[in-house]
């Protein structure tokens, strides 16, 4: 069943002991990254035009279950049912439309504004002729960027075979060589193909239309004795109006630690890194973030911590899990007021 929750910023009340409310959200503009280009990897290629009707429909019934960690495999059912996302809310404010697809415990991630797309991550190898529909079937002909947060299979996995079949304009990767079993293809196919392809190796950006997408380098050095994949994560931020979303990867203790010592920023949507495992410090960056929305992107045989769970509890922001709702569509018109639709309760 389709479900509709309507998010909006008001005035808070002071926080009271016994029962959890919403925190103040940040309404500053996050301070300009460092504006480096990254580094090259490979030649350029011209971006393909494409567009997106006014209204889409995502064919988003998708139940997978993975056998084991960052490391399982993920098997879709068939069932299906539709969520509509809109590119204008009732005011005529363009939206900023994000789709967390349930591939299980993994990540991909679509975020469009007008007919203008970006994919963050992949998902599975084995999800990607299901995510390769999803996308036709969203009218999404090209992608003006795919972001690789890090190497593990769960997010790079599906990363060449959707872009053998939707066109890319420009990749951006970490900045370290993973694992031929896991990246191997992809990166043959950029090699190959001549495709345009960044390793971020320092911060950088790029607009979506009206809002503007940063691409912040890992935090932590790629260590391969140590194959600290996870830690060497990209950390995306994207800034519409006023709404503010951080996508960390699955950044853990160590990342988290710079992260803390180094930013210490709010935003208003928060995907919780490594599919809500807990870490020594998780309790503190949600404390930091003080999100609005949470999105885990867990499964039901590895779900999210409980312990993650209750601190999001505490914070008073609005948790919603793969597990649980299955695919998350968010809507923002970059005034702090969100619209999220989900595939389950």
């Amino acid at each position: 069943m389709i479900k509709n929750h309507h998010i909006k910023n008001e005035p808070r009340k002071e926080h009271m002991p016994e029962k959890p409310v919403i925190r103040p959200v940040h309404r500053g503009r996050v301070p300009a990254r460092s504006g480096g280009e990254g580094k090259a990897l490979w030649c350029p290629e011209i971006l393909r035009s494409f567009r997106l009707t006014a209204a889409f429909l995502i064919t988003a019934a998708m139940t997978a279950a993975l056998t084991a960690g960052c490391g399982g495999s993920a098997v879709l059912s068939q069932d299906r049912e539709t969520v509509q996302v809109q590119q204008t809310d009732a005011d005529g404010n363009p939206l900023l439309n994000a789709v967390f697809f349930d591939v299980g415990k993994g990540d991909c991630i679509l975020v469009s504004m007008g007919d203008s797309h970006i994919l963050i991550d992949a998902g599975y190898e084995e999800t990607s002729d299901e995510m390769v529909g999803e996308l036709r079937a969203m009218g999404v002909d090209a992608l003006d960027a795919m972001i690789v947060t890090h190497y593990d299979k769960d997010h790079v996995g599906g990363a060449a075979e959707i872009a053998g079949e939707i066109p890319v304009g420009t990749f951006y990767l970490p900045d370290y060589v993973g694992d031929a079993d896991k990246c191997g293809d992809l990166l043959d196919m950029i090699g190959k193909e001549g495709l345009e392809a960044v390793r971020v190796s320092e911060d950088t950006s790029f607009s979506l239309q009206d809002a503007e997408v940063r691409v912040g380098a890992a935090l932590v050095s790629y260590d391969p004795a140590e194959k600290n994949d996870n830690d060497a994560s990209l950390i995306v931020e994207i800034i519409y109006g006023e709404d503010e979303w951080l996508i960390p990867g699955d950044i853990e203790r160590d990342a988290i630690e710079v992260w803390l010592e180094e930013r210490q920023e709010t935003f208003d949507v928060l995907k919780l890194p490594h599919h809500g495992k807990k870490e020594k410090n998780t309790k503190e960056l949600i404390e930091s973030v003080q999100p609005e929305i949470a999105v885990i992107t867990d499964s039901e045989e590895e779900d999210a911590s409980k312990k993650v769970l209750k601190g999001l509890e505490e914070e008073g922001a609005a948790v919603y899990r793969s597990s649980v709702n299955g695919t998350i569509v968010i809507s923002g018109n970059g005034a702090e007021d969100y619209q999220v639709t989900t595939e389950k309760q």
